[in-house]
């Protein structure tokens, strides 16, 4: 898979979760699901009965899938703008799999569950987004450098290397 499929599923997947996470009843009660209080209550429950999501969750979501859509689409600025959309899914969706690790920070000071399932969903998307943000887009540059090193374009380039 390419940056750009990746920001296009990605975007996808985050922008559909975010949508249907604000239908009411695909939503489980915070108090029925035995969720800690939070300062922010707003369209606050177990999505899917995974997932705690409150207001701030869902906007996040269909932000970050706008942005995955739009950045991979278009042909000449497209793979630039994948590659930094899934760098920029790297750092936020690892910080808040870092912040949902601890207890003194997983609801973000009482506005934004960090915790759960939601937690796993945001460490899933960093390790995707680390990889078509960092690792691929190099192991991309070092194998067009060594197939232009390696390669010679030309037959009579072949046997003045072989003979020097």
């Amino acid at each position: 898979m390419q940056p750009r499929k990746f920001a296009l599923v990605a975007g996808i997947v985050m922008l559909l979760m975010g949508v249907l996470a604000l239908i009411p009843s695909l939503s489980t009660d915070p108090f029925t699901a035995q969720l800690p209080l939070l300062d922010v209550n707003t369209s606050y429950g177990l999505f899917l009965g995974l997932f705690a999501m409150n207001i701030f969750n869902k906007v996040a979501l269909i932000v970050f899938g706008l942005l995955g859509i739009s950045a991979s689409s278009g042909e000449q600025t497209s793979l630039p703008r994948s590659i930094l959309f899934a760098k920029v899914v790297f750092f936020v969706m690892g910080a808040a799999t870092i912040l949902g690790a601890f207890p003194s920070t997983n609801t973000l000071g009482g506005r934004w569950p960090l915790f759960g399932a939601t937690m796993v969903e945001h460490l899933v998307f960093a390790i995707l987004g680390g990889y078509f943000g960092f690792t691929l887009p190099r192991k991309a540059a070092t194998n067009v450098e060594v197939k232009n090193a390696v390669e010679p374009k030309f037959e009579h380039e072949r046997t003045i290397k072989k003979s020097a």
